[in-house]
């Protein structure tokens, strides 16, 4: 892949571009300095400057699906549900293309997919060498010609959780996780449960106790901070169309206080600026501003808060869920295969509202 030192762009796709999280991986990938978006690729015919209303976005080559193996770049998006990535991801790699895919298609390497995602993995071998990339957590690695994007709530909360359990400032048992998304987490796909006269005024759990980015969640805490974690996790849908605030609960290790809750986060996220961190009780967060939806949707940023009473921690994530928790993260993972700042076109962001 191009270093920061050359000069070369690197030609990236993305497939599944009419999605929510492909038209916003468009936006991203428009602006970045170091890549040439050519193709859009979707199941019906589109045109993205319909979508992006910039002079860039008339440049990109909006093709059917069907074209994929005949327009491949240097890096390939796979914006797709995750049968769609499972039957791609072999073909393009095989190619010699590099993929980054946003499905969870080649997340879970302990867990059956039968029973999490409804179908049985085809490809063993490429999941066994498909990279997990949560960053900033994701170290050195040979396999990254395969990059498995984080889901969006898995995100969200194991960022708020390794540095804790890295480093043993909290308990890895009695842990509840109550996490709650904006509608758009469920695709564009049409679906009773997400037209507005369901969702609006409404705050409903779903798939609970089943839904697929449990294990992922379990699997990521494991690898990154070397503790298993069996907690309870619920997810609820809100009646805004982004954004995930997760609410985390559970106890201090003995001895442990809130600096050494404040003391990890700064830690582990003191230099990657694309996490913002802080008490309940100090000014930013008397402002709202690390609770806030409103000020977190729109960019690329985590927002962490925390708060302990006893030996009780109270512990909050929000990120938008189509950046952070998709699309976002994948131009990250693009910046860090690339040799380039991880913040690469996501740094400059700013709230929607």
């Amino acid at each position: 892949m191009n270093g920061k030192n050359n000069k070369k762009k690197i030609t990236c796709c993305i497939v599944g571009a009419r999605g929510y999280a492909g038209l916003e991986l468009a936006r991203l990938l428009l602006r970045h300095p170091n890549v040439d978006l050519k193709f859009c690729f979707a199941t019906s015919e589109m045109n993205l400057s319909h979508y992006l209303n910039t002079e860039s976005a008339k440049n990109v080559v909006c093709l059917l699906d069907k074209e994929i193996m005949s327009h491949l770049t240097d890096v390939v998006f796979l914006a797709t549900p995750a049968e769609v990535s499972l039957k791609l991801a072999p073909q393009i790699l095989a190619s010699g293309k590099k993929v980054i895919d946003l499905s969870g298609a080649f997340r879970l390497k302990e867990n059956d997919y039968q029973k999490w995602y409804g179908f049985e993995h085809t490809e063993p071998t490429l999941l066994a060498n498909a990279l997990y990339g949560l960053l900033p957590w994701v170290g050195p690695s040979k396999n990254e010609n395969l990059v498995a994007n984080p889901g969006c709530f898995a995100t969200a909360v194991t960022l708020a959780l390794i540095p804790l359990l890295k480093d043993f400032v909290i308990d890895s048992e009695n842990i509840v996780i109550d996490a709650k998304s904006g509608s758009t987490g469920g695709g564009k796909k049409a679906a009773e449960n997400l037209l507005f006269t369901e969702v609006d005024g409404e705050c409903l759990p779903y798939k609970v106790g089943r839904h697929q980015h449990y294990p992922e969640i379990v699997e990521a805490i494991k690898n990154f901070s070397g503790q298993k974690i069996e907690a309870h996790f619920t997810t609820s849908l809100l009646p805004v169309r982004r954004g995930i605030i997760a609410g985390v609960y559970g106890r201090l290790a003995a001895g442990k206080t809130i600096e050494d809750v404040e003391n990890a986060f700064q830690k582990y996220y003191g230099d990657y600026t694309l996490v913002n961190h802080g008490r309940l009780s100090s000014a930013i967060a008397k402002s709202n501003a690390l609770l806030s939806l409103k000020k977190v949707v729109g960019t690329a940023k985590t927002h962490i808060s925390y708060e302990v009473e006893g030996n009780k921690l109270y512990l909050f994530s929000c990120i938008d869920n189509l950046l952070k928790g998709a699309a976002s993260q994948a131009v990250e993972n693009l910046n860090r295969i690339a040799d380039l700042p991880l913040t690469t076109a996501v740094n400059r962001m700013e709230a929607l509202i």
